[in-house]
């Protein structure tokens, strides 16, 4: 599939793995991949996102920090006399700071080297962006594709890092439609 992505597509990739890296992720989420697209600095899913005003940094800074475990709620776990604050501090006081934070970076083996797997749904994301280039009558996948791809697969991680900016994907989605023309055939993003 990679053989049909557009130059700037191929480097949103790279700029996703790097991403990851960068936030000590163990792999390629929606998050790093929606980050990378935010900052590639030529396709239209980067200045559609740019002009809704997404903060890059902010965005690097709400990934660091991992969704809740399973969403664990705090109340409801408290009304079967489970105190998660407590069970957090007696794991930290055995086991060091972040025990219970999901684990990022290094594999078991502690390697660092390699490429880094995509999620499941940041792989479906990735077929949705051929399914949207194929629906648009393009003959190859760009940014604008892999943003309607990953807008469509709606994961939490990328949604999130919307959310904690008051944007919403019909935000996005809607000033990606107002950069790209209508059956655009070039392969410019």
């Amino acid at each position: 599939m990679f053989e049909r992505f557009a130059e700037t597509a191929r480097h949103v990739v790279v700029l996703a793995q790097e991403e990851a890296r960068g936030l000590d992720a163990d792999h390629i989420g929606t998050e790093h991949l929606l980050i990378a697209l935010a900052v590639e600095p030529s396709g239209p899913a980067g200045r559609a996102l740019r002009g809704t005003g997404l903060d890059v940094a902010r965005m690097r800074e709400d990934a660091r920090r991992p969704l809740p475990a399973g969403h664990l709620d705090p109340d409801a776990l408290a009304s079967l006399g489970i105190d998660l604050d407590e069970v957090r501090r007696r794991v930290e006081a055995a086991f060091g700071p972040g025990a219970l934070d999901r684990r990022r970076g290094r594999g078991g083996d502690g390697r660092r080297g390699g490429s880094l797997p995509f999620t499941p749904v940041c792989k479906k994301t990735l077929e949705l962006a051929l399914r949207h280039a194929l629906t648009r009558g393009d003959n190859f996948i760009g940014t604008q594709h892999l943003l309607l791809g990953l807008l469509q697969a709606a994961d939490d991680a990328s949604l999130a890092l919307l959310r904690a900016q008051d944007r919403s994907a019909d935000q996005v989605r809607a000033a990606l439609l107002a950069e790209i023309e209508p059956g655009s055939g070039s392969a410019t993003g």
